[in-house]
């Protein structure tokens, strides 16, 4: 984790700036670097910080649990934190927030009154907002961290910004990289979807280059998500949620990634699970791509609620499901049935990072474009290939049917264009 550099430091210091700011809240799955990130940016945008949280220092929960005064918060605060003084060069952190409702609540009454900046952060943030009914509206800001993206990941891995420049530029031109160069990229881009994103994981390979070390840093993560289902999850969902969650690698290794419920548990249909999916989805810790009906605008009313793929949050974690010996062949280059799921999964999670709602189409059972979004207004379709063949008849068909301005075809080739389809490399899909 050291000197890791995130790109959301820069968003919260442009946050900083805006004279009309509310508190900001950061969801995101555990262990994705949220409570770092925050003390980073805290470090060199403030003179103090007052840093609470809530599952350690019980003190506080009782505080917020008896008043919502900012007057008699701040005054506590101030009692707590004699050598601080609260004012706008202090900022208060507080921390895993979820487990204090009333702390959440107050916020609508401390946007007004506080003199200093609030950020707040939860590992199950998004269920605790999702079942709250006092959610204050209006008065917050609320983001998602994300895994580290590809340029991160890059970032941590001591790549030049002068090269990663080079990227950019070549994107908006359409110009093919030095061939040596692209290959040098593709090989990185294997390394991000087998590390994957999360910051525990990348620092391991940072130190060790071993994809050994990192595997048992992602099989820790995996676990201790199971393990939070098991602690927050309520009811029957604390079985279901790592039912669901434990099936997505069976998921994805079919032909066709629609989720069954049957390969969750025979005999079992969307009623039973339906709340558990969603929980999962709240926390951050699966990515839910809903099949079109129809391609019309606007996409979000053609969307089909009850069928669906289900994507892990981080393409590594996913890998480090699989048993040993599908994962030894991953790591020799032989990806066979998993090499459209590893792919697809990670260009889920990039547009995902990128806030991109995305969505696929299936016009018939021999046929399927794997991600259709919004992009600069338009409807925009992409396509994923694990390899360097790029041939995709139904993709043609696709564009000449619906008209489409523009298309996207990511693999391991270079840059190119032909028609209104661009050819880019998968490691370019983050630009």
């Amino acid at each position: 984790m050291k000197n890791m550099k995130r790109d959301v430091i820069k968003d919260l210091e442009n946050w900083k700036s805006n004279s009309d700011k509310k508190p900001l809240i950061i969801k995101g799955a555990r262990q994705v670097g949220k409570t770092y990130a925050i003390r980073e940016f805290a470090k060199n945008n403030y003179a103090n910080m007052i840093e609470i949280n809530f599952e350690r220092d019980l003190e506080f929960q009782e505080l917020f649990n008896k008043t919502r005064k900012p007057t008699e918060i701040l005054a506590y605060l101030e009692l707590s934190f004699m050598d601080i003084s609260i004012n706008e060069s202090t900022l208060l952190f507080m921390d895993e927030i979820q487990a204090c409702p009333s702390a959440m609540t107050a916020l609508k009454f401390l946007a007004e009154e506080c003199p200093c900046d609030i950020i707040c952060s939860g590992s199950m943030l998004g269920v605790a907002i999702a079942n709250s009914t006092s959610f204050p509206v209006g008065y917050v800001e609320t983001w998602q961290l994300q895994p580290l993206s590809f340029l991160e990941f890059l970032n941590a891995l001591g790549i030049s910004d002068k090269l990663i420049n080079d990227l950019h530029h070549a994107v908006a031109n359409l110009t093919p990289l030095p061939e040596m160069i692209h290959e040098k990229f593709n090989q990185l881009f294997t390394s991000y979807v087998l590390c994957g994103g999360m910051p525990e994981v990348v620092a391991k390979y940072v130190e060790t280059k071993s994809y050994k070390e990192t595997l048992l840093v992602q099989r820790r993560i995996v676990n201790d998500y199971l393990n939070d289902m098991a602690k927050y999850a309520s009811g029957n969902d604390k079985i279901k949620a790592r039912e669901c969650y434990s099936s997505v690698p069976l998921q994805l290794a079919k032909d066709n990634k629609k989720f069954q419920y049957k390969l969750v548990k025979q005999g079992y249909n969307a009623r039973y699970y339906d709340s558990s999916l969603r929980w999962l989805e709240d926390s951050g810790l699966i990515i839910k791509v809903n099949r079109l009906r129809a391609i019309q605008t606007p996409l979000e009313a053609y969307a089909e609620l009850s069928i669906f793929k289900v994507y892990m949050n981080d393409t590594g974690l996913l890998i480090s499901m699989f048993d040993e010996a599908i994962i030894k062949q991953i790591l020799m280059g032989e990806l066979g049935v998993y090499k459209g799921a590893l792919y697809e999964n990670i260009a889920a999670q990039i547009l995902r990072s990128s806030y991109k709602k995305c969505y696929y189409f299936e016009p018939n059972s021999s046929s399927e474009i794997d991600f259709i979004i919004y992009l600069d207004g338009d409807v925009v379709p992409l396509e994923v290939k694990a390899g360097k063949n790029t041939k995709s008849t139904s993709f043609d068909k696709f564009m000449d049917k619906y008209n489409c301005q523009k298309g996207y075809r990511f693999s391991m080739k270079n840059i190119g264009i032909k028609d209104k389809i661009i050819y880019l490399p998968l490691y370019l899909l983050p630009m």
